[in-house]
């Protein structure tokens, strides 16, 4: 039986039983959700899908999620059970990483039409939702999730076409001469096409310049869309200086969160190019020869969207004419290609290939064109759909690859294994150093608390297993960065609490997981790091949870939910509360009080002596919720994502049973 390790009889007398362990949850896991995946043809292993059924159609293998399990199956308790599943989910988490990036999750391959009205249709891709207007020259694509982070990412429109006839300058609207559209979907692979006659006047006559066709090619196992501009020029119209365009409409809608601020353009030997909105304006980039350009939104790095462009003509690639028409947010760029000289009869083509990201680094240029051209190099092999937008937590695979390493140091196996594992942490913990930690020192938006707390944990395991003093200055600094993110204001009865915010500039709001997080993390590193503001941290930080019943609107109607919550006052003084309903953030909060309780340093006892008595009413509360959601199958144990829900998924069935963990009488 899973219990506390302290607490009073009386407290454990009245605890729910959770007749399961670590043993039985993970057996869930490897029967139910472990299963081979294909990245490429010469890229194969296994790894644990988001959910045992496909959910809404999708079959998602989240990169965090995998390492969240891994950390679950390398404990003591469970090593020597599943170390063959360990080692081909690590293959799999060490496949997602490439240079400076892990990349977020994969799908298997899905395209389908799931919406019609007349020449518009919606679609759903693997991992992006499509819709098109092709009347009205409109192809949409964002990425998907099975949440309200799903939003229009990306407008293509505002096309048009210029020229010059006899020494006079013309603009042609593009939308406004489209007469044919065309939808083909052959397997794995959409087209949406949409066509028209182009006319100008000249004098008296109207003169007909030509055909102009632009195709939107879109394949299930990429995240790529391929838009390619053919213009045939009519033989009996001598015109010269063409430019084609394509068009990126409406890009800070502000809708789910849209909105772009800057332009960034590789540099090919010469100056790179960058632009960012400032007050309303036109404005214009040059970009001749450039193979890569984006248009990214500044916000904190793993939530962060950009729309990646690869050019096919970079010699004919002029320049991005750009419109910002609120202070400091991006509302249209178009990107001009130039047909020097005479063009009658000519077929003009110009094409781009796209990518939509949701989290990543744009300023670093060469490794995104880079990208670029690897994403093209593997279309062909490709079996599945690799989002390469960043993983969101980057700690959850630091701190997996450092659990890794101390099991394998536990069983003494190979040395040239933990050689190449410790090598491994050591590499992306410099990386997110440069990459998150100076960002965040230079204030810009770039650290996730809850990302930034399993780097702790992680560098917390790679000192006590080594007892290498680099990690314990590396992890010194992290706890400096760390403390950036409390927030501190007074209770409702006055007392100085405090509350760990998702980020430090921006995005400055509670939610339970992070601040759970948070406070595991310091409470870890305090056994090792003498600085007596971590165990202040944790003091207040205990301060902020409460209890609170909420209405949980559902599938078949409101629910009335009492549940452990965080209270924080945000910026304007408003109180507000983040509560635990759903199990991983009753997990990670079991986790952080099993710590703090089994924690050997007097000034933490300390604060459990202080807190004892509400920590034990929010554990009941919280064990009692996850026993609610337990469904047993045969000798295994399914933790349900929340009381209501069906079916667990990969964050939730290993941060609720290591929540549990431990927690044994």
């Amino acid at each position: 039986m899973l219990c506390p390790k302290r607490g009073s009889d009386l407290f454990l007398s009245c605890m729910p039983s959770i007749t399961t362990d670590a043993v039985s949850a993970a057996k869930f896991l490897v029967r139910h959700m472990y299963r081979p995946i294909g990245l490429a043809t010469d890229a194969r292993c296994f790894a644990v899908a988001e959910t045992e059924y496909p959910f809404g159609g999708d079959t998602w293998f989240w990169t965090d999620d995998n390492a969240k399990v891994l950390e679950l199956l390398v404990q003591p308790e469970l090593a020597a059970h599943y170390s063959e599943e360990a080692g081909e989910i690590f293959k799999f988490v060490q496949q997602m990483c490439r240079g400076p990036f892990m990349f977020r999750r994969v799908s298997t391959p899905r395209l389908e039409l799931v919406g019609q009205r007349g020449p518009s249709a919606s679609y759903y891709h693997s991992l992006m939702h499509l819709q098109c207007d092709l009347p009205h020259g409109a192809v949409i694509a964002g990425i998907r999730f099975h949440d309200n982070r799903t939003a229009d990412n990306l407008l293509l429109r505002g096309n048009s076409v210029e020229f010059t006839y006899r020494e006079n300058c013309y603009t042609l609207n593009v939308e406004e001469a489209i007469t044919d559209v065309h939808q083909e979907q052959k397997g794995y692979t959409l087209s949406l096409q949409h066509s028209g006659e182009l006319y100008f006047k000249y004098r008296w006559r109207v003169l007909r310049l030509g055909r102009i066709a632009y195709t939107y090619t879109i394949d299930a196992r990429s995240m790529l869309i391929n838009c390619q501009v053919v213009l045939d020029v009519n033989p009996a119209t001598s015109v010269t200086d063409v430019v084609l365009t394509v068009g990126h409409d409406r890009l800070s809608h502000g809708s789910g969160g849209v909105h772009y601020s800057t332009i960034f353009v590789d540099g090919l030997g010469r100056e790179t190019a960058q632009f960012i909105a400032g007050q309303p304006a036109t404005g214009f980039v040059p970009t001749v020869g450039a193979t890569y350009y984006s248009i990214a939104q500044d916000e904190i790095a793993g939530f962060a969207l950009a729309v990646h462009s690869a050019p096919r003509e970079p010699n004919r690639f002029s320049g991005i004419e750009l419109l910002v028409q609120e202070r400091g947010r991006l509302h249209f760029a178009r990107a001009r290609y130039r047909f020097d000289g005479p063009c009658r009869g000519a077929r003009l083509v110009v094409a781009e290939d796209k990518m939509l990201t949701a989290g990543g680094f744009y300023n670093r240029i060469d490794d995104y064109a880079d990208l670029m051209r690897t994403a093209l190099a593997m279309k062909s092999a490709q079996e599945c759909a690799l989002d390469f937008s960043v993983s969101y937590d980057y700690g959850a695979e630091l701190n997996a690859f450092s659990q890794y390493f101390a099991a394998l140091s536990r069983c003494n196996c190979s040395s040239q294994m933990r050689k190449e594992l410790q090598s491994m942490f050591d590499d992306y913990l410099s990386i997110y150093f440069e990459l998150f930690v100076e960002g965040h020192n230079q204030k810009r938006n770039t650290i996730f608390s809850r990302q930034l707390a399993f780097v702790v944990l992680g560098l917390v395991t790679m000192h006590r297993t080594t007892g290498d003093k680099a990690y314990l200055s590396r992890l010194s600094q992290s706890c400096e960065v760390l403390l950036d993110f409390e927030k501190r204001f007074e209770d409702i009865a006055g007392a100085p609490v405090s509350a760990f915010m998702m980020g430090a500039h921006s995005q400055r709001f509670v939610f339970i997981d992070c601040h759970s997080a948070a406070l595991l993390a310091l409470t870890q590193a305090a056994q090792y790091v003498n600085d007596g503001r971590l165990v202040a941290a944790i003091d207040r930080g205990l301060g902020s949870y409460c209890i609170e019943t909420t209405k949980i609107d559902w599938i078949d109607g409101p629910h009335k939910v009492d549940a452990v919550a965080a209270s924080w006052v945000a910026d304007d003084g408003t109180r507000h509360t983040s509560n635990g309903f759903w199990n991983y953030h009753a997990g990670l909060t079991l986790r952080f009080f099993t710590a703090l309780r089994n924690a050997s340093d007097p000034a933490l006892q300390a604060i459990v002596a202080r807190h004892h008595e509400r920590m034990e009413l929010f554990e009941i509360i919280m064990r009692r919720q996850i026993r609610r959601s337990i469904t047993r199958r045969d000798d295994a144990v399914e933790i349900r994502s929340s009381i209501l829900s069906t079916e667990t998924n990969s964050e939730t069935q290993p941060w609720a049973t290591l929540g549990l963990l431990g927690q044994r009488r």
